[in-house]
């Protein structure tokens, strides 16, 4: 006998050991074919692979941007689209910026464009592009507007969206009410917008903060800085403890 014929027996148990860990690492033939069972179920979930990335870059009118800046506004959405098509922002239809269950921005927005080749321009040209130090993603995404808008932006007596023209005050002691809220600002000649009863909105807080948090609406966008200007970073007075609260105030989008 051979020393090959006495070699194949050995290979042959060699290879089945190794199939314990594979789908099946010893080759069939068959029809005159050598099939390798691990290769074809790799090919498989390559070709999986495949199609769901070509399911991710099928254009659709809606825009995911990601890595926003927490400093970002509505302006810096428009002037992308106005420096990336001709006839300005005319094709931007919505803007919603994404907010957890805390209400504090997640660096996303959704935007809404008026057909997919608008997104695709648009897209085209804002990813990879530098705004407040972050640098922008930009992909398609599915209808999601519905899962992003607040209700806290809307009015319950209208529906009138209020982004812009609200602001989120943080630093009021865990037991202020709206009409403590509506107090303090009344007392610097600050108004909420009159005719709606949500005109100041009581915001969900991490059960661990020690301060509490309001969506005040406004008249206007201009009303709304103003607000910004004159009270960030200033300080409420808890008298009972003689404890001053400071305010941090930025403009809800």
């Amino acid at each position: 006998m051979s020393l090959n014929a006495l070699r194949r027996p050995f290979s042959r148990l060699f290879l089945q050991q190794r199939s314990l860990y594979t789908t099946e690492a010893v080759s069939k033939v068959q029809n005159g074919e050598t099939t390798n069972h691990a290769a074809l179920l790799a090919n498989k979930f390559i070709t999986h692979a495949k199609f769901q990335r070509q399911q991710a870059y099928i254009a659709t009118p809606f825009v995911s941007i990601q890595h926003i800046p927490p400093t970002a506004t509505l302006e810096d959405i428009y002037k992308l689209a106005r420096e990336a098509f001709p006839e300005g922002d005319k094709a931007v239809k919505e803007i919603i910026f994404c907010r957890n269950q805390y209400f504090n921005l997640n660096g996303r927005c959704i935007v809404s464009m008026a057909s997919s080749e608008d997104a695709t321009r648009f897209i085209h040209y804002g990813n990879n592009r530098t705004l407040g130090g972050s640098i922008l993603k930009m992909n398609y995404t599915k209808d999601v507007t519905n899962d992003f808008r607040r209700p806290e932006l809307t009015s319950i007596t209208d529906s009138t969206n209020f982004s812009g023209r609200s602001v989120v005050i943080t630093g009021f002691p865990k037991t202020a009410s709206g009409g403590t809220v509506l107090g303090h600002l009344r007392a610097r000649n600050f108004f909420p917008i009159e005719g709606i009863e949500d005109n100041i909105v009581q915001l969900k807080t991490n059960p661990q903060s020690m301060v509490s948090k309001f969506l005040i609406k406004f008249g206007s966008e201009s009303e709304a800085w103003r607000c910004v200007r004159t009270f960030h970073n200033t300080y409420f007075l808890l008298r009972d403890k003689d404890l001053k609260l400071k305010l941090h105030v930025n403009v809800a989008y």
